[in-house]
């Protein structure tokens, strides 16, 4: 049952894998020497993201793969609203949200091939996949301010503490 004024937006499951990726990324941003615990983290990331998009294909929410397909006219008309200080709320992700929730995805997945690939001898003394695996990582940093920016500039102009909604999975209905 919804508090009195908030309408359901993210299930349980979409949360968890939400803060669970969130303080992998996080952690393996953090400790880079590529050791074994900084494996584990990223290869535990992948699973988190694959978790979740097989979550997406059976979710029946905002966190649906139907909900989860970003459009580049909406993004654009959407980019013009926020450029001039208007953007419409949204319940679910907005259209330059959906845009960052893939980039962080693919960042992710990216990051788990490219660091497998650094320890598979086909590639020992080859530096082009350590540097595209550090290239991945400073974009995968990139995105997360870029992700908290968004956050922040969208709760301001909404008026709403959208993190705290990924927390209780409640937000307010659209008006």
């Amino acid at each position: 049952m919804a508090p009195l004024g908030r309408v359901p937006v993210w299930d349980a499951v979409v949360r968890l894998l939400h803060w669970a990726l969130a303080v992998l990324v996080v952690v393996d941003l953090v400790r880079d020497d590529g050791d074994y615990a900084h494996r584990l983290v990223g290869y535990a990331a992948v699973v988190v993201v694959l978790a979740r998009l097989s979550w997406a294909a059976v979710a029946r929410s905002h966190g649906s793969l139907a909900s989860l397909r970003p459009s580049i006219s909406q993004s654009l008309a959407y980019l013009r609203l926020l450029l001039r200080g208007r953007p419409p709320r949204s319940v679910g992700h907005n259209p330059l949200g959906l845009w960052m929730v893939w980039l962080l995805w693919i960042l992710v997945l990216l990051l788990g091939v490219t660091g497998w690939m650094s320890r598979l001898d086909a590639f020992w003394g080859d530096d082009c996949v350590h540097d595209a695996h550090a290239l991945l990582a400073d974009m995968m940093l990139i995105a997360v301010i870029l992700h908290l920016a968004g956050v922040a500039t969208m709760s301001w102009l909404w008026r709403e503490n959208l993190p705290a909604s990924m927390i209780t999975g409640y937000k307010r209905p659209l008006r």
